[in-house]
């Protein structure tokens, strides 16, 4: 027979057992719904949960399951999902097509059924940051107020070492000026060649921590997702003679005596990475290949830098998600299987200042997606304090470049 002291004690101990496991399903719950408030993050509809089952021993010896129903929040797209709701108010005073339910459904959510849709996992680069690189972007004057002032409106704005290579001074974006290089299409190779010497005297000048560890090397109608691409330098030695791209394919190229062979060169449109022990192995090099090896008659200045890395015994290290077309090019020359196997790109090439401004609010969005479905509240934060302050540098900017339009006359009453 059962005491009434063992019953007691059992009853006891089933419900602290009982307590600890509803603390435990219901505590997280609780606790997430306030940071979720305090955070003024809405939480989205609950459209799924998970059953979890927990046994403890009841007074009679025989095993009690406990069964508690944990919601599940969506792994939602700010964009790609709930496509037939309007995501901010729409205002009955000023009607505007540059509301974002308007411009999100004419413009954005083509790229949904176009180009990798993560909606978390997000994981951060692990071997370098973004202040270990220097984007270096050749352009033109004929470009300055269109593709490359959409560049450094968009993705550039939230870099923080670049340079934008060019012959004509332009202080707004600013350009290094690379003298003599010109500015027709031939103008590519001085102005990459020249350039990355004036780069590399700039980068000693110096201290040793502030010098950038790679040099990412693009056009300006390249559109760049840099978290997405630190990731192909993971474990990567900038202490070594490296560069790394995407999209190569082979050309000939001008050897010794008359002679030719043939070298992998990575798409320069797509962009490429080069050390800065490569930099500066190539420094004694550059002047003499760009003025009497290399044809005068020749602008392809990403064949060409690679030809001489070659010769000097740097090999193309080939990584994923570098791609040298638009988005939707790519999907139909690549197909989607191809596509999105990495769901990560690096880069599109050939990109519009239009369709510029719109990939990057679609990716800002996707990145914004993945960390909140992540619960990676640090990163996002992170991440959004950057974003913002880049947004008011570079409204400063805007204010001191542009010139409004000219204001129309008053709208007086007319005389009847």
């Amino acid at each position: 027979m059962t005491s009434l002291k063992n019953v007691q004690s059992k009853s006891s101990k089933s419900c602290y057992v009982i307590f600890c496991c509803c603390t435990f399903i219901f505590a997280p719950l609780l606790i997430g719904s306030i940071i979720y408030q305090s955070s003024g993050i809405k939480i989205p509809t609950i459209l799924s949960s998970i059953n979890a089952t927990f046994s403890v021993e009841n007074l009679i010896d025989s095993p009690t399951k406990i069964i508690a129903t944990i919601p599940h929040i969506p792994l939602e797209s700010f964009i790609c999902d709930k496509i037939n709701i309007s995501r901010f108010p729409v205002s009955s005073t000023t009607q505007t097509n540059d509301s974002f339910d308007v411009y999100r459904k004419n413009v954005l959510e083509k790229y949904c059924d176009i180009v990798p849709v993560p909606r978390y996992n997000w994981s951060s680069p692990k071997s370098y940051t973004e202040n270990d690189i220097a984007f270096v972007i050749f352009t033109a004057a004929a470009f300055f107020h269109t593709r490359t002032t959409a560049a450094r409106d968009t993705w550039v704005s939230r870099i923080t070492n670049y340079y934008f290579l060019s012959a004509t001074p332009y202080p707004y974006l600013p350009i290094t000026v690379v003298p003599g290089a010109g500015e027709d299409k031939l103008s590519n190779m001085k102005k990459l060649f020249y350039g990355l010497q004036i780069i590399y005297k700039q980068q000693m000048n110096l201290s040793p921590d502030k010098q950038q560890k790679w040099f990412y090397i693009a056009g300006c109608d390249t559109f760049i997702l840099p978290h997405h691409l630190l990731k192909r330098l993971h474990g990567l030695d900038y202490r070594q003679p490296i560069r790394v791209g995407g999209h190569w394919s082979q050309h000939g190229c001008p050897g010794p005596n008359g002679t030719k062979f043939q070298a992998e060169f990575p798409s320069g449109g797509a962009g490429f990475f080069f050390s800065m022990k490569l930099l500066e192995i190539l420094q004694p090099h550059l002047t003499n290949y760009v003025e009497n090896v290399w044809p005068r008659n020749s602008e392809i200045s990403d064949v060409a830098l690679s030809c001489l890395s070659h010769q000097l015994g740097v090999p193309l290290t080939k990584q994923v998600g570098f791609w040298a077309h638009p988005p939707a090019f790519t999907l139909g020359e690549n197909g989607r299987d191809k596509f999105h196997k990495e769901p990560e790109p690096n880069d599109f090439h050939y990109i519009k200042p239009d369709e510029m401004h719109a990939l990057d609010e679609f990716y800002i969005y996707q990145h914004m997606d993945r960390l909140i479905n992540d619960r990676n509240w640090s990163e996002f934060t992170q991440f959004m304090r950057r974003f913002v302050a880049s947004h008011y540098e570079l409204l400063r900017k805007k204010r001191r470049e542009c010139t409004l339009p000219t204001i129309e006359a008053e709208v007086k009453l007319s005389n009847k």
